[in-house]
């Protein structure tokens, strides 16, 4: 499947929503969005991942590249990320420098509000 990106700008955050998966073939996409999201007025950039099927090495590479880049001047935060992914994420290591809020955490939250 390929990757669609979709780049919202709100007064506090820049949204990315992922759809797809990260891999080889897509990473470009992937750096280019996150490179046009600097360019936007705002702190924090904010990866919607609850569309994300897979993220290669490459894809948590380019995560934790840009992370230690932005440092000081953008706050990167991963969102909604499916349980499969998180576990890749937390086993690599990355959630060690990037804040990650899983599907399972949004939906342990709604219960606990209701």
């Amino acid at each position: 499947m390929e990757l669609t990106i979709n780049l919202e700008s709100y007064q506090n955050y820049t949204l990315m929503i992922l759809d797809g998966d990260i891999n080889c073939s897509t990473i470009h996409l992937l750096e280019n969005a996150l490179e046009n999201a600097t360019r936007i007025d705002t702190s924090h950039i904010v990866l919607d991942c609850s569309q994300l099927n897979s993220i290669s090495s490459d894809g948590l590479k380019l995560l934790l590249h840009c992370q230690v880049q932005l440092a000081g001047h953008f706050y990167l935060s991963l969102y909604n990320v499916p349980n499969d992914v998180a576990s890749l994420m937390e086993l690599s290591g990355i959630t060690y420098f990037i804040q990650m809020n899983t599907h399972e955490q949004n939906q342990q939250k709604q219960s606990a509000s209701a």
